[in-house]
Parts: C-alpha cells; structure tokens; sequence
C-alpha cells in the first residue's frame, strides 16, 4: 500500500518460440491465473521449448512474441491458432480457452496455440511471421511430417487477425508486388536479407496445413474508423517495425526511389493506415484466391442485432465483415471486442466440433 492505493504488478516468465528467449511479462491482475498457466504450459516438460535460456535473453515484455502452446505438445490433437487484432493481446483469449477446454469433446481433440506479434506492423509483414512460425514449429514437432493432425489445422482471427488468417490459405501471385514496385524480384538489388524478407511479405502460396477460418468481426474491406484522430494519435504512437524498416531502406538506396511505386517511396505504412476503409492494400489482398479447400466462417457483431444499411459492431461495417465464401455466418447482437461474448464461443465450439467430425 502506497498513500492509500495498492499497486499489484503480476510477472510472468513466458518463452518466445519466435526469437528464442525467455521473456518476463506484466500482466492485467485479472489476467494473472491465465498467464501464469500459459508460462507452466510453455516451460513444461514435453512443450517445445528448452528451457535452458542465457540469462542476457530475459527481457521485459508485455506478451509473448511468436506462437506459444498454452498446454505441453500433445501430437493426435488439431492445432488451433488464435490471431488477435489491432492493439490487441493474446490474453484476449483467456476466457474462450477456458471455456472451450470444458468440454471435453473440444479439449481431447483439439490444442489452442496463440500468435503474439507487434499489431501495428505492416499487415503482410505480421502474415509472413506468422507463416514462419507455423512452419518453424511444424519442423521442430513433426520433422517427417507423419503427423495428420496437423494438416487439419484450424485458425481463429480477431479482427486484422482475421485477415493474416485468411493470407495464410492464399496465392498472392504477383498483385501485392506490383502494389509495392513495377520490377520483377531479381533485377533488385540490395542485402539478401532484406529481400528476401520483402518478397516473402509480399509473394506467397497457401500453406499446407490450414483446413478451416473462423473470422471474428474481421474488416476484409477496412474500417472508416481509422481515419481523424484515431488513426493520426494511433500513429504517433507506434514505432515501425525494425526489420520492415530496414529491408525498405535498405532497398531504396540500393535500387533508387523509380524503382518503386510512389506509396511505397513516400511512407513507411503501419496496419492503422493499411486498414483504412478500401485501402488498395486491403482489397487487393481480400481479391487474393483462397485455398478451395479451406472452409470458412464469420462471426460478426451487429450493434443492433439485425442487418441494416451502415449496420455493424462500432468499429467494423457488416459490408466489410462479411465474407462471401463463408459456409456459415453468424450475428451476434454485441460490439466488435466479443471473445468473451457466450454466444460467440459457443458458435466456435459448434464449429470445432463440425471440424472433428467426419
């Protein structure tokens, strides 16, 4: 107790598959029970970790960067891959998990995996650590690719989480690129490192392992929200992404700015401008092919509780949330932040268990 006011910090070991290191974390308080089990789960024995961690790679975070099994490694389950969104947190998830791990249908066929990244990244940089990671983390648990339990794979976005969802089942071909520059990759020069990093943002193939999306209130089209205030405060407050940065400096003195479009020259683009209602970005990717055999769902909030012109959660319009190709939709009568919302885990149970069904 300080002059009246109790201060209550919780701490949190978490590992970091992505950058190998351990990392301590402050947490809400009322977080605290879930993430110390995510922390017990991702240094138990069996996880994937090692936890022989040098003592210079501790560092304070927030979340865990990467993806992080929220229980040890159990090889006949599915993974489930759960995205959060813009300023959002793995945490989010606390409260799903829990409920979802109680029944046991859900809990002896499935394990729930979580993706922490920087939100305000470049959107296609955020998808391409995400399709890193899933590959670096098959090869560490399955090197043979014996294990059919991963090609049934499911991912769960939130939002912009969401839409690095849906760029995980997708072929970009070359329509990102030529958003980005009008030079084919191999005439630009440049560190291998930055190009390859640009390239595998920007050009891509659906990957092996996904079979199923559950779109959460997903901006496919962008929110009008992130124009004004919100966007230009949410701006001031971010600090680009190092390694994006970098590989685009990089890039630009090697090659000169004519090799590049003039969007790609002028700014440095955070998810907050690439959200933008109709960004070229957005729709280019929302026109991008997807994995015919891959199904898909939406759960979109509506303030209102039924479909109206200009309807939608507060933050996303039910013009951008619904999805085209999804097999099922439902509207939910609740705002955009609804993990928690029972009618929603219950729709992504119903759909899990469809998943496991033959």
């Amino acid at each position: 107790m300080h002059r009246g006011i109790e201060i209550l910090a919780i701490f949190t070991l978490i590992f970091s598959t992505e950058t190998a290191s351990a990392q301590v974390g402050a947490g809400d308080p009322r977080s605290a029970r879930c993430a110390t089990e995510l922390a017990r789960a991702t240094l138990a024995e069996g996880s994937v970790v090692d936890r022989r961690v040098p003592a210079r790679a501790v560092e304070i975070r927030f979340e865990p960067r990467g993806l992080s099994l929220l229980r040890p490694y159990a090889p006949g389950k599915v993974p489930v891959v759960l995205v959060n969104g813009l300023w959002g947190s793995p945490r989010q998830w606390c409260r799903m998990v829990k409920d979802l791990e109680a029944g046991p249908f859900v809990s002896e066929r499935f394990q729930f995996l979580t993706f922490g990244y920087s939100t305000c990244d470049p959107i296609p940089y955020s998808a391409y650590t995400l399709r890193r990671a899933i590959r670096d983390l098959r090869d560490r648990l399955d090197p043979d690719r014996s294990n059919p339990a991963w090609n049934r794979m499911v991912l769960i976005g939130h939002s912009m989480g969401g839409v690095i969802c849906k760029m995980m089942t997708q072929d970009s071909g070359s329509k990102l690129w030529d958003l980005m520059t009008g030079s084919p990759f191999e005439s630009l020069s440049g560190p291998e490192k930055a190009r390859e990093l640009l390239h595998g943002s920007m050009v891509f193939k659906p990957i092996a392992e996904v079979r199923r999306l559950i779109f959460i209130t997903t901006p496919h089209r962008g929110s009008p929200l992130v124009w004004g205030p919100i966007r230009d405060g949410g701006t001031r407050l971010v600090r680009p992404p190092t390694l994006w940065q970098q590989a685009r400096a990089s890039l630009l003195a090697s090659n000169g700015p004519d090799a590049f479009t003039r969007t790609f020259r002028e700014e440095l683009a955070t998810s907050i401008d690439e959200l933008a209602w109709e960004h070229p970005l957005l729709l280019a990717i929302d026109g991008l092919p997807i994995n015919p055999n891959v199904k898909r769902h939406s759960i979109i909030a509506e303030r209102y509780g039924t479909v109206r012109p200009g309807g939608g959660d507060g933050q996303v319009p039910y013009a951008s949330a619904h999805h085209p190709g999804a097999v099922s939709e439902l509207i939910v009568h609740t705002g955009h932040y609804c993990l928690e919302d029972s009618r929603v885990i219950e729709e992504v149970a119903r759909i899990l268990k469809e998943h496991a069904t033959p």
